[in-house]
């Protein structure tokens, strides 16, 4: 799919999505697949933001059964079941593992009553149905477990994807039904008249030119930014806002065999994740208030610190120092403004908001429910256009694979990424930076291997197939190790 700015500015869309994350990829494909003429602008690049630094999980989050959020548990539990269905090749069966020690606050028995409940909101169509395991058991699964007060185990299932690769699959597959799918378009402004937009004002951040885009309804799907966009029209809607968290993920060496482990933070009770990712073994994830800029959330070395010693209470006899940690990363959750004092306590759900005649926002909402999520949000505007289109299909048809067979020479052995990996993103997935092809267009970036060596050698192939100058390709190089080294501890 190729970057044609022109391709906005010429046509009259029914819908202009804003926002390339998971809720505006979730919304562009189902619109697209109904028959819509349909629009997309993301300011950076398409999972720039949360959607790329999320815990990689497709999840019925059994969390929320301690804050009796029974109906997102079940929704999480039936989403779940159908993006196996739709996208066997990127939502794959993960085991966990969830061990209970002597002190917690959480016993066995009350786990084991949480893991039934589960089962039961997910209509017993899980993976498998969990299981007890006793402290031996638990222990010849993992043997790098604290043996010191463990009590036993409770293993079940949930699923892993790679949050960025499925967003832009989504992106890939609506621009092959028609959509015109378009990332580094900032949205500046809108034109109104009366009580309705018209058009939306875009910059072109590569080629620096402004347009206005026409569109009959516009959505406003841009997580944690959607009240910095909202607050570009002139128009109100309810008094729904965001209360925003941020949560960081380690990236450390492997440290289980082959289990996912949830378990109870020891300082403040929180459930955290030690996931399997390669070689490596994600960490996390954090959950505080932030009042920031979105775009400038980082890892703290506060967020290090407690990630760290917890982890070392569960793996004792790991070697583990910030000097372990290969890179960090960062997103910023757009959950609903609550009462709720506890941030890990916040909702995860959403709501979708009308301001004027033809403004859609989302606001609020989980990954694991994105597919929902913009089921309701198209829905709705379709409702208000008053046309004619197919039903919602989004529970139905497959996502492709637009990943090819990989060719040729390596780039790095862990992980295994190809030049013509680089190449198919450059001429197929509009990569435009090289940060797109070391963070999402491949995993380069969340491995030791996303190191300013690596890229230089990532630039060096990018480079003629995009026609970088020689000053460009040393800009790009220079951009992306000064990310690199903000993301170390």
């Amino acid at each position: 799919m190729n970057r044609d700015i022109s391709a906005l500015s010429d046509q009259y869309f029914d819908i202009l999505v804003i926002g390339g994350g998971i809720f505006g990829a979730g919304v562009v494909r189902d619109a697209a697949l109904r028959g819509l003429h349909v629009g997309l602008i993301e300011k950076s690049d398409f999972a720039s933001g949360t959607s790329s630094r999320s815990s990689k999980l497709i999840h019925g989050g059994f969390r929320y059964l301690q804050q009796r959020d029974f109906k997102l548990v079940f929704e999480s539990c039936g989403e779940r079941r159908i993006l196996q269905r739709i996208a066997p090749h990127h939502v794959r069966p993960l085991p966990f593992l969830f061990p209970i020690y002597k002190g917690g606050s959480l016993s066995l028995a009350k786990l084991r009553l949480g893991m039934t409940l589960y089962d039961w909101l997910a209509l017993y169509r899980n993976i498998a149905p969990h299981r007890t395991l006793s402290a031996k058991r638990a222990l010849e699964k993992e043997p790098s477990l604290s043996r010191h007060g463990l009590r036993g185990a409770v293993m079940f299932y949930d699923c892993q994807e790679d949050d960025a690769r499925f967003c832009v699959d989504h992106i890939l597959h609506a621009g092959e039904l028609g959509a015109v799918c378009l990332n580094y378009c900032a949205l500046t402004g809108f034109v109104t008249r009366e009580d309705r937009i018209v058009a939306a004002r875009v910059r072109d951040e590569v080629g620096s030119c402004t347009s206005e885009v026409t569109a009959r309804m516009f959505i406003n799907a841009t997580g944690p930014w959607v009240e910095q966009v909202r607050a570009l029209s002139p128009f109100d809607g309810d008094a729904t806002r965001l209360s925003p968290t941020k949560g960081v993920h380690l990236v450390l060496p492997r440290l289980t065999q082959d289990h996912a482990v949830a378990f109870q933070s020891r300082s403040d009770g929180r459930v955290l994740f030690v996931i399997p990712w390669g070689d490596y073994s994600l960490v996390g994830t954090t959950d505080t208030e932030f009042h920031g800029d979105p775009d400038h959330a980082h890892a703290e070395r506060a967020d290090v610190e407690y990630l760290l010693a917890e982890v070392r209470a569960l793996f004792p006899d790991a070697p583990l120092s910030e000097a372990e940690v290969a890179t960090t990363f960062t997103g910023v959750r757009s959950l609903l403004a609550s009462d709720v004092s506890s941030p890990s306590a916040r909702s995860r759900e959403h709501r979708v908001v009308r301001h004027g005649r033809n403004l859609l926002s989302i606001v609020g909402g989980k990954y694991t429910t994105y597919r929902a999520i913009a089921q309701q949000a198209v829905d709705a505007a379709v409702k208000i256009l008053s046309v004619t289109a197919q039903p919602c299909r989004t529970a139905e048809v497959l996502l492709p694979n637009h990943r090819p067979a990989p060719t040729g020479e390596k780039i790095s052995d862990s992980p295994v990424v190809y030049v013509s990996d680089i190449t198919h993103a450059c001429e197929q997935e509009m990569a435009v930076t090289l940060s797109d092809v070391m963070r999402r267009r491949t995993q380069l970036a969340l491995s030791r291997a996303g190191g300013p060596e690596i890229a230089l050698q990532v630039a060096r192939v990018m480079a003629p197939l995009l026609g970088w100058s020689s000053d460009e390709e040393r800009a790009q190089f220079e951009r992306y190790a000064e990310e690199w080294n903000r993301n170390l501890p």
